[in-house]
């Protein structure tokens, strides 16, 4: 196996775990806004 190969097994794609990590946290923020948006109003399940 040669050094090439070796880095290629431990690639870590941090980026694509960033842009997620973004994206879940954005998701969170929204649905919680939206919770507290209907709590306010008084509604209810």
């Amino acid at each position: 196996m040669t050094k090439k190969d070796k880095a290629d097994d431990e690639f870590r794609p941090t980026g694509t775990v960033v842009i997620l990590a973004i994206f879940v946290v954005t998701l969170i923020v929204i649905w919680a806004t939206i919770y507290m948006i209907l709590i306010g109003r008084g509604g209810t399940l």
